[in-house]
C-alpha cells in the first residue's frame, strides 16, 4: 500500500518531528528549563518523602518504564541507523531533551485531573481533555484519543514488540514464532486480568534486572572502545547535518533522513507526548503532581539518552555504517556478538524478549484503561483482552515493514492530539510547577 508508506513518511518524518521540537522548545521556555538549570532542586523534590500508599511513585514509574523500555531502545535504534545513518543518533538526543518536558507536562496534567471511582484511581489524557479543556471540544478530544489509544495498543504496543521478540527467538534458538506468540498471549491474559497491582509488582522486579544486564554489557563495550568514542561522536554530528545531493537549505533539513528517523524512532522509544505515561503514573500515591512529572523526565533520559545511546554506540563501534543486515534485530545481535561471541545472542535475545513482553503487557493495560473510559462494560473489557491477546499472537508472524508503518502512524496521531491538549492546558502546567517551587511565579 503506497499511500500508507507516503502518509507514514510525511506524518512521522516531517510533521511529527517539527511538532515535537516546537512544542518541546515552547514548554522548556515557559517553565524556565528547571530540570536543566536547577537540577539539585529538581532532584530534592523527586526524592522527597511522603506517606506510603498502595502504589508508590517509583512503582508507577516502573509500569511506565515497562511500556517505554523495549524494542524502541534496541531494534528502533538499529532501524533508525540503517535508514538515517549515524546522524540519526544526534536527532534522538535532541528529541529526548526537548521531549523530557513534554512527558513532565502530560504527567502533571494526568495527576492534576485524576479521578477516584469505586476505590480506584483513574487518570490520563482523556480526563484532562474532558475536565481541563471542558465543553464539547474537550469531550470530543477525549473520545477520539481513547479510540486511537485502543488502536495503538493493538498496533504499536503489541505488533511491533512481538515481531521483534519473535525474530530474535527464531534467529537465536530457531523457536517457532507462532508458538511463541501463543505463549505470550497466555502470559498477557494472566497479567491483564490481574489488574494494575499485579502488573506493577511484576514490572517493579523485571525492569530493573533487565536494565542492569543490558547496561553492563553495553557499558563494557564502550569502555573497551573508549579511544574511539570521540571520533564516533564527531562522525554523528557531521552526519546529522548532511543534506541529500538533490536538495539543500531548509528543505534539505526537513527531509533529512537522519532527522526523520532520529526524531521518529526517538519518539517511538521514549513515547513522550503521545499520552501513555499519564495512564501509568496516575496510579501513584503522591499529592504533588510535579513530583511525579519529574520521574517522567528521568524516564525519557534513561530511555533515550542512556539506553538508546548505548545501543547506537555498540552498533556503530561494531558494524560502522556499512550495514550488511537489513533486519534491525539481526543487526543488534551481530553487533553484540562482535564483542561477546555466541553467548551475546542468547543473553541479548532473552533481554529483548522480556523487555518486549513487559511492554506488551503494559500497552495492553493502557488499551484496557482507555476502553474503560469509553465503556465500563466488563463484557467488553474481557472481549478486548481476548482480542489483544489474539493480536499479540498474530504479531509474532507479521511482516516487519507493515508493522513499523502502522506503529509510526498511530504514534503520530496520538501525539498530535495529546500535545494539542497539553498546549491548551499550559497555564495549568505552569501553576503546578510554580506550586512545587521548581520555577519562580510568573509576573502578573
Amino acid at each position: 500500500m503506497d499511500w500508507i508508506t507516503r502518509f507514514a513518511d510525511v506524518g512521522t518524518g516531517i510533521v511529527l518531528p517539527l511538532f515535537i521540537l516546537c512544542i518541546g522548545f515552547y514548554f522548556t521556555k515557559i517553565l524556565g528549563g528547571f530540570y536543566l538549570l536547577r537540577p539539585a532542586r529538581t532532584l530534592r523534590l523527586a526524592f522527597s518523602k511522603e506517606g506510603r500508599g498502595s502504589v508508590s511513585p517509583f512503582r508507577a514509574l516502573s509500569v511506565s518504564l515497562a511500556g517505554t523500555l523495549g524494542v524502541g531502545n534496541i531494534v528502533g535504534v538499529a532501524v533508525a541507523l540503517m535508514i538515517g545513518g549515524a546522524g540519526a543518533m544526534f536527532w534522538m538526543w535532541i528529541s529526548a531533551f526537548l521531549s523530557m518536558i513534554l512527558k513532565y507536562a502530560e504527567i502533571v496534567l494526568g495527576m492534576r485531573y485524576c479521578i477516584y471511582e469505586n476505590g480506584k484511581k483513574y487518570g490520563g489524557p482523556m480526563y484532562y481533555m474532558k475536565k481541563g479543556i471542558g465543553g464539547i471540544l474537550g469531550k470530543l478530544l477525549a473520545l477520539i484519543f481513547a479510540l486511537l489509544g485502543v488502536i495503538s495498543a493493538l498496533s504499536m504496543g503489541s505488533l511491533v514488540q512481538m515481531k521483534a521478540a519473535a525474530d530474535a527467538l527464531s534467529e537465536t534458538f530457531s523457536f517457532p514464532s507462532l508458538l511463541f506468540g501463543i505463549g505470550s498471549a497466555a502470559v498477557c491474559a494472566f497479567l491483564l486480568l490481574g489488574g494494575y497491582e499485579k502488573i506493577s509488582r511484576v514490572t517493579a522486579f523485571v525492569i530493573p534486572c533487565l536494565s542492569a544486564v543490558y547496561l553492563v554489557m553495553s557499558v563494557r563495550v564502550v569502555w573497551l572502545e573508549a579511544d574511539r568514542i570521540y571520533p564516533l561522536c564527531r562522525m554523528i554530528m557531521a552526519r546529522a547535518f548532511s543534506f541529500s545531493s538533490a536538495s539543500g537549505g531548509i528543505l534539505g533539513f526537513l527531509f533529512s533522513r537522519a532527522l526523520r528517523q532520529g526524531i521518529a524512532k526517538g519518539s517511538f522509544s521514549h513515547e513522550a507526548g503521545c499520552g501513555t505515561a499519564p495512564l501509568a503514573h496516575a496510579g501513584a500515591d503522591t499529592k504533588i503532581p510535579a513530583k511525579q512529572g519529574i520521574l517522567g523526565i528521568f524516564e525519557v533520559f534513561f530511555d533515550t539518552v542512556v539506553l538508546c545511546t548505548l545501543t547506537g554506540f555498540v552498533i556503530l563501534l561494531s558494524q560502522g555504517e556499512s550495514f550488511t543486515q537489513t533486519n534491525g534485530m539481526r543487526l543488534v545481535l551481530d553487533a553484540f556478538a562482535g564483542y561477546y561471541g555466541k553467548s551475546a545472542y542468547y543473553i541479548i535475545t532473552l533481554c529483548i524478549v522480556l523487555f518486549a513482553l513487559a511492554t506488551v503487557v503494559c500497552w495492553g493495560y493502557y488499551g484496557k484503561e482507555m476502553l474503560s473510559y469509553l465503556s465500563g462494560s466488563r463484557i467488553l473489557s474481557f472481549i478486548y483482552v481476548f482480542l489483544f491477546c489474539a493480536v499479540t499472537a498474530v504479531g509474532a508472524v507479521m511482516e516487519e515493514n507493515t508493522v513499523w508503518q502502522i506503529s509510526d502512524i498511530t504514534v503520530a496521531l496520538m501525539t498530535a492530539l495529546n500535545l494539542s491538549a497539553v498546549f491548551m492546558l499550559r497555564k495549568e502546567v505552569r501553576e503546578e510547577t510554580e506550586a512545587a517551587g521548581l520555577c519562580p511565579p510568573k509576573a502578573r
